[in-house]
């Protein structure tokens, strides 16, 4: 397991978990954390043991977006910005693409306040499940900025356009019972069996097949910019590239056996 300074970050039972660990800032991300999470995602998507990633916050909170401290006196927050507007490469937009890109499922644990970029990524993950303490918020319009990490693109395909544009525009909160109500989370649970409800997700998932899951992840993502026959086709391809494989013999060996498969990704 590789160690880290403000995250936690292990690998066990073919589930990496990533913890996100200043609980006494709301876990909000510093500009070490940024390099660190990029790290520890790209080996989670490159370690073909890891079939499943959990995104967790430590303490009472998920992410409570950027850092705005960050080191930075309050004096250096008025200073004139660089002249050039032009965009750079930066961790929303690295941490975006690393996520849209990783072969692997991943569920994020929202145990409190998802906000701002940790809001955004929450919704690059999955699979939500929170705590009845959950809760989610962008922000960013009450500080004249403008969403990130490509919350713009995710938001309204899982819970619409209508409801993505009120609560980006007012910023609010959307506690854990209205987000299960509009689909923004998979499940609603007491604190106290959060671990536990994200731990029967994340097994169920590293017990899966998983060529036919990293499979189905491409085909769900590919879909949300795709088109019919795209996906047609890219079923079709996948399906006949699985049927040549050693687990799509061992699934129906399995259930005839009235056993549990046992799934190599071969």
């Amino acid at each position: 397991n590789l160690s880290y300074e403000d995250i936690i970050y292990d690998k066990s039972e073919r589930i990496a978990t990533l913890t996100f660990n200043r609980p006494d800032r709301l876990n909000a991300i510093t500009n070490l954390m940024r390099s660190e999470i990029l790290e520890a995602m790209k080996d989670a998507s490159a370690d073909d043991d890891v079939r499943v990633v959990v995104i967790k916050g430590a303490g009472k909170g998920f992410c409570a977006g950027a850092d705005l401290g960050g080191g930075a006196k309050p004096s250096q927050i008025d200073e004139p910005a660089p002249n050039s507007r032009l965009p750079r490469d930066s961790f929303q937009e690295a941490f975006a693409r690393v996520m849209w890109d990783m072969p692997k499922p991943a569920i994020a644990a929202i145990n409190g306040a998802a906000a701002g970029l940790g809001f955004g990524m929450a919704l690059t993950c999955d699979i939500r499940i929170s705590s009845s303490l959950g809760k989610f918020a962008s922000a960013f319009s009450r500080i004249s900025l403008v969403p990130e990490a490509c919350m713009t693109f995710y938001l309204p395909r899982i819970i619409g356009l209508a409801r993505s544009a009120e609560i980006l525009y007012t910023g609010r909160q959307v506690l854990a019972d209205e987000a299960l109500s509009i689909g923004l989370v998979n499940q609603v649970v007491p604190p106290e069996e959060l671990d536990e409800a994200v731990n029967t997700m994340a097994v169920t998932l590293a017990n899966a097949a998983p060529i036919a899951i990293q499979l189905t992840r491409r085909e769900l993502y590919r879909g949300l910019e795709g088109t019919f026959d795209g996906q047609l086709e890219m079923e079709l391809y996948h399906q006949k590239f699985l049927q040549g494989s050693m687990d799509s013999k061992e699934g129906p060996r399995a259930f005839m056996e009235k056993r549990e498969p046992n799934f190599q990704g071969r």
